[in-house]
C-alpha cells in the first residue's frame, strides 16, 4: 500500500511539473514578439556596420506582422544574416522569456588599411585578419599602399605591424609604400624618402632610424637629403638632395 502510495505520488509531481512546463511554454509562444534589442560593440564612433540598417533588416526578417507568435519568428534566419555582415567577429541572437529578440554583434578592429594595386582598400586588424573597405568609412590608421597584390598582404602587414609596435615611428610614419621589392616610410615631420628595403629585419631598422633622427633633430643638414637607406647592416646611407649645393 505504501509503495502503491509513493508511486502515485511520483506520478502525480511529475504530471504537475509537466503541466506546469506546458502552460509556460504554451503562454511563452502564443504571444507575439515584443521588439528587438541589437547591442553593437564597436571600437570607433563612425565604424563599418550601421546599427540603424542592421535594426530594420533584422525587423523585416522577423515580420511580425505575419509572424504573430514567437514560433513563428524566424531565429535561424537572424542569425545567417548577422553572420554574413563581413565586418562582424562575434554575433549571436536569441529570444528570451520576456519575448525580446536579443542580438548581439561585435565590430572587428582594425589597426591598417592598405590600398591594392587594382584600386579597392582592405582593413587589417591586429591578428592579420582581412575586412573589405566600405564606401564613406574613413579611419585615421595608418596607410600601406604601392604595388600591393593579395598576396604580398601578409609581408605587408607584417613591415606595417612593427612600424606600430616602435613607439617612434608609431608617431611619425604615415604610411608605409612598397615599389615590389623595397618598403619606404612616409614620415609625418620631415619631407625625404626613408628606406627599409625588403621587409626583413624591420624592427632593426626601425631603430636604427629612431636614432638617427634623434641625433639629427633639429640640425639644418638634414634639409639637404632627399632619400635616408636604413636597407644596410651597420650604416645609414644619406642621399643628397640635387637641387642642394
Amino acid at each position: 500500500m505504501n509503495k502503491f502510495l509513493k508511486i502515485s505520488g511520483w506520478v502525480l509531481t511529475i504530471a504537475a511539473i509537466a503541466c506546469l512546463w506546458y502552460f509556460t511554454h504554451k503562454e511563452h509562444v502564443d504571444h507575439p514578439l515584443k521588439g528587438v534589442e541589437l547591442n553593437l560593440i564597436s571600437a570607433n564612433e563612425h565604424g563599418f556596420i550601421d546599427k540603424n540598417v542592421v535594426y530594420h533588416k533584422i525587423m523585416n526578417i522577423c515580420d511580425t506582422v505575419h509572424n504573430t507568435d514567437i514560433t513563428m519568428i524566424p531565429v535561424d534566419s537572424v542569425r545567417n544574416y548577422i553572420k554574413s555582415i563581413p565586418w562582424a567577429i562575434y554575433t549571436d541572437a536569441n529570444i528570451t522569456f520576456d519575448e525580446v529578440m536579443v542580438v548581439n554583434i561585435v565590430e572587428c578592429q582594425p589597426i591598417v588599411r592598405v590600398f591594392l594595386k587594382d584600386g579597392h582598400s582592405v582593413y587589417l586588424d591586429e591578428d592579420g585578419n582581412v575586412y573589405p573597405d566600405k564606401d564613406g568609412c574613413s579611419m585615421h590608421l595608418l596607410i600601406g599602399s604601392g604595388n600591393v597584390t593579395r598576396k604580398d598582404l601578409p609581408k605587408m602587414f607584417k613591415v606595417m605591424k612593427s612600424v606600430l609596435n616602435n613607439k617612434y615611428s608609431r608617431c611619425c610614419v604615415k604610411q608605409v609604400y612598397y615599389d615590389g621589392r623595397n618598403y619606404e616610410l612616409v614620415m609625418n615631420n620631415v619631407d625625404l624618402k626613408v628606406v627599409l628595403g625588403d621587409g626583413e629585419n624591420t624592427d632593426a631598422k626601425l631603430q636604427n632610424m629612431e636614432y638617427f633622427f634623434e641625433q639629427m633633430q633639429g640640425s639644418p643638414e638634414l634639409k639637404n637629403y632627399s632619400k635616408i637607406n636604413f636597407n644596410f647592416d651597420n650604416q645609414v646611407v644619406c642621399t643628397r638632395n640635387k637641387t642642394k649645393k
